[in-house]
């Protein structure tokens, strides 16, 4: 009996869920196989046991790595019965401080009744924001009755067991370097290996563009690169975790001595071969907030009477506030819960590290660049990610931090990807890009002002116009057809933001939507600044377009149908 797990992650928690359920699976016997959703490529290669496991990511998009499925799954020409054969569960992931909530797997659901196939049990759409978070809600709402009712389905008792230790996921070879000079082999993985799709592209620069007494610290990072690209594109890139940490993490497990011995880690798809160095530093996400899994992987190894009882504590049912206050709510990290449980972590076998740790997920960047203004250049506008937690510890963002930190000369691993439309023709553009949010417009921007027909109007959103108005030395030159509108929302009493100053400009937007038929376009994050700015658009068609608001709304989503307006948000 096979349960397939199907997951499409873009951060890497549905995958990290998708594994947690795969080890309860075996644990109970079941037969289990975990892949992405994309690794369907037909509707005729889903079984009949499935649990979908999907996140929602941007402005209610689907992950990158369920794109063709989702593609599969919602083509007009599948028969009403095709899923009739298929028994599923479905976990949702997302956080509910986004207006499209769980959006995602709320329309795979509708989907997938659409198409016949039966639910095992009731889905859940589990909550960031739940006081116990993604795993608590999940276990309180889903987990036992899942299990339960697919026992039920294919006729056997399933009680999983998290003290029960499952064969790693890889087997590990070792490779003798006795016979390699230690020096030529340190310096062979000084340069991370490109896997395949990406480049080695060269830092020129690296300059903060904020003041050095603001609190946000954005640089302005330029490659050197011949990748072919267009302004609305991002830089994809793959991070590494710092080296101090790399190196606590080797001493914890007892492998100091081995950073720069060779390797094969092999499994029943994939075969790797690297260093110790290369796998903590450029594969596996050390630094990560662990989830409930790692805790209960943990238990697998700890015999020390403390620490194990510490540990099934955390994971009693009704101690899930104890394990969200240890970890979640101080943001500790992976290696500094392997710090707290010594004893435990001494007895890892170096395999489990693939089954203690997820991979390093890319990280994507609006272009801030034009490949006709900046030929053979890339540039990136990146906020760096540090804050302090309950704990009065600094946490940083694992990719901005890994840029804030490069020199010029160092290579990066990096690809293109499509992202934003930005639609090229000779319609007046209104772009509305609070912070960072500003990149994809920048180059663009500036390569419109090639041609003095194209108008362009841009709202722009910061706290200081002395501290982190950073568009402002590149676009306010008499040579680039701007108007430009700033929201200052700190140097003045009241707070001003971009939806202030959209309605406050209402008048002028309403003209050129009306007569000139421009396109408006909005990059930020997709927490509040979408609901906001639509919010001021209708109250724009309602004072100067004379609309009710049930008009208002109609209107905005027609220019939302006909791509008038474009949303490109993150997370």
């Amino acid at each position: 009996m096979l349960l397939e797990i199907l997951f499409g992650s873009q951060t890497g928690t549905a995958e990290d869920v998708s594994e947690r359920f795969s080890s309860m699976a075996r644990s109970t016997g079941v037969e289990c196989r975990v892949q992405s959703l994309d690794s369907i490529k037909s509707i005729e290669d889903l079984g009949t046991h499935i649990l979908f496991i999907v996140s929602t990511t941007g402005d209610g998009e689907e992950p990158e790595n369920m794109r063709h499925f989702w593609r599969l799954i919602m083509r007009r020409s599948l028969s009403t019965g095709i899923l009739s054969h298929v028994h599923y569960g479905l976990i949702g992931l997302g956080d509910s401080t986004y207006p499209k909530f769980n959006y995602v797997a709320k329309k795979l659901y509708k989907r997938l009744q659409q198409l016949g196939a039966q639910s095992i049990c009731e889905r859940v759409l589990a909550d960031e924001q739940h006081p116990h978070g993604i795993d608590g809600c999940v276990d309180q709402t889903f987990t036992g009755i899942f299990w339960q009712s697919f026992g039920e389905l294919i006729g056997r008792e399933l009680k999983p067991r998290i003290d029960q230790r499952l064969p790693s996921k890889h087997q590990i070879q070792w490779i003798d370097n006795t016979e390699q000079d230690l020096p030529s082999l340190q310096s062979s993985v000084n340069t991370p290996k490109i896997p395949p799709g990406y480049s080695s592209i060269p830092l020129i620069s690296n300059t903060r563009v904020t003041s050095d007494d603001h609190w946000q610290d954005v640089r302005l990072l330029e490659f050197d690169t011949d990748l072919p690209y267009k302004c609305g594109d991002v830089a994809v890139i793959l991070p590494q975790c710092p080296l101090p940490v790399v190196n606590l993490l080797a001493e914890l497990l007892n492998v100091q001595n081995k950073l720069h011995q060779k390797f094969i880690a092999s499994n029943d798809v994939s075969t790797l071969s690297m260093t110790v160095l290369e796998l903590f530093r450029d594969y596996l996400h050390i630094t990560r907030v662990p989830s409930r899994s790692f805790f209960e992987k943990l238990v697998w190894f700890s015999e020390d009477e403390r620490e194990r009882e510490r540990l099934l504590e955390f994971l009693e049912a009704g101690n899930m506030d104890d394990l969200y206050t240890y970890c979640h709510r101080p943001r500790r990290t992976s290696v500094e819960v392997l710090q707290d449980f010594p004893h435990t972590t001494s007895r890892i076998p170096f395999e489990y590290v693939f089954d203690l740790f997820s991979s390093i997920r890319p990280r994507s960047f609006s272009i801030a660049s034009s490949p006709k203004i900046h030929p053979n250049r890339i540039q990136l506008l990146v906020a760096i990610v540090r804050y302090k937690t309950i704990i009065a510890l600094y946490r940083e963002g694992l990719c901005s931090n890994y840029l804030c930190q490069l020199q010029p000369g160092t290579h990066i691993l990096m690809r293109i990807a499509t992202s934003f439309n930005l639609i090229d023709d000779n319609r007046p553009a209104i772009m509305i890009g609070p912070g960072t949010g500003v990149a994809p417009f920048r180059g663009w921007i500036l390569e419109r002002s090639l041609n003095n027909e194209k108008l362009n109007m841009l709202f722009f959103g910061c706290r200081y116009r002395n501290k982190d108005a950073y568009v402002e030395k590149d676009l306010l030159k008499d040579t680039i057809n701007l108007i430009y509108i700033p929201a200052y929302s700190r140097d003045q009493e009241d707070k001003i933001y971009v939806q202030h100053k959209i309605i406050e400009y209402g008048h002028l937007i309403w003209e050129w939507i009306l007569h000139k038929q421009a396109r408006i376009y909005l990059a930020g994050s997709a927490k509040q600044v979408p609901e906001q700015v639509s919010d001021a658009l209708k109250t724009v068609f309602i004072n100067n377009g004379h609309m009710t608001n049930e008009q208002a709304d109609d209107y905005l989503q027609e220019l939302e149908r006909t791509k008038q307006y474009q949303r490109e948000t993150w997370s």
